[in-house]
């Protein structure tokens, strides 16, 4: 029976990452490892991992992270101590959670359609509580999907949303770690990092990637996610475009349309922070890489940054939601 082997990681997950192991117990598909590296700086969540582990020795490996090792790290060190008759790697986030069929449905994908090395599915977001706040996030967001298909590299980068979203919804061959790297341009931003985006990138433009329109994973928001409304994430991806770029990954016009996005996201940022002149300046940073592009949000900028900075803060409190 091909071997499967979960990859997770988790950090201050104490409140989640029991239900995240369990549904990994759960799966219907039985011969599987799963691997769990916390970057917690408390014992909380270990406690409760350790419960796991003593009661599934032969399911679960575990180690405590001290000094913390942070994403990219940490995932590459579970990767390392996987079982060498591992055929195929899946990763969960230390506070989402999966259906039972998960790993079944995804291996009888890989199955059928021999040539896609990536499968990933769709997904809804859940509170702290479980329950289900957004179902269909990819019809939600009107989220453009492959199924069998490379992506370009142009198509990936000017996607509004990322084509494939989070760690907790794909599947991957085992030698696509083995061929591409899971890595962070920035080591000291080791907190929001786009590694995810940057190793989605490198195998979907050179093979075939599978989109199942089944919900598989349940992705949680709360108030302690690592958010992507973190400016500095922002500025990771707008120097990974700037990499993509240099080494002719991405064309011209790709490369300043996505840059040209990436300063109006983080001016909206630093608006809702109170940041009034650096959203100014991340404004002018996105007239000067491309004037037609996002005319309606680049106006809505300007109208929000007329206005005064409590009334511009209770509005995009409104618009946008954290968590």
């Amino acid at each position: 029976m091909t071997k499967i082997s979960i990859i997770t990681t988790s950090y201050n997950h104490k409140d989640f990452i029991g239900y995240t192991i369990q549904s990994i117990l759960d799966q219907t598909f039985s011969d599987r490892e799963l691997l769990i590296g916390d970057d917690s700086p408390g014992n909380e969540t270990w406690e409760t991992i350790e419960w796991y582990v003593k009661k599934n020795p032969k399911k679960i490996k575990a180690r405590h992270n001290t000094p913390n090792k942070w994403i990219a790290e940490n995932m590459n060190f579970l990767i390392s101590k996987i079982c060498p008759e591992s055929e195929y790697i899946a990763f969960l986030e230390g506070d989402d959670m999966r259906d039972k069929d998960y790993l079944k449905d995804k291996l009888e994908v890989f199955t059928k359609y021999p040539e896609a090395k990536l499968v990933y599915n769709n997904f809804n977001f859940i509170d702290k509580n479980n329950t289900v706040i957004q179902k269909d996030i990819f019809g939600f967001r009107w989220i453009k999907t492959y199924q069998n298909e490379k992506i370009t590299a142009d198509d990936y980068v000017l996607a509004n949303v990322w084509p494939i979203i989070s760690w907790s919804t794909f599947m991957i061959h085992k030698d696509m770690i083995e061929k591409y790297h899971i890595r962070s341009l920035d080591p000291k931003n080791k907190v929001c990092s786009t590694s995810e985006y940057d190793f989605w990138l490198q195998v979907a433009t050179h093979h075939n990637v599978y989109y199942m329109n089944q919900t598989l994973t349940l992705y949680r928001r709360h108030e302690n996610n690592l958010s992507r409304s973190n400016p500095n994430l922002m500025k990771e991806l707008s120097d990974l475009i700037k990499y993509y770029h240099k080494n002719h990954i991405i064309s011209d016009n790709a490369y300043n349309i996505k840059l040209s996005h990436n300063n109006l996201v983080q001016s909206l940022i630093y608006l809702e922070n109170g940041d009034k002149k650096k959203s100014l300046h991340h404004w002018k940073d996105a007239i000067s890489y491309n004037r037609f592009n996002y005319i309606i949000m680049k106006l809505w900028i300007v109208f929000l940054l007329i206005l005064p900075l409590n009334r511009s803060k209770r509005i995009l409190s409104k618009l946008i939601k954290r968590g």
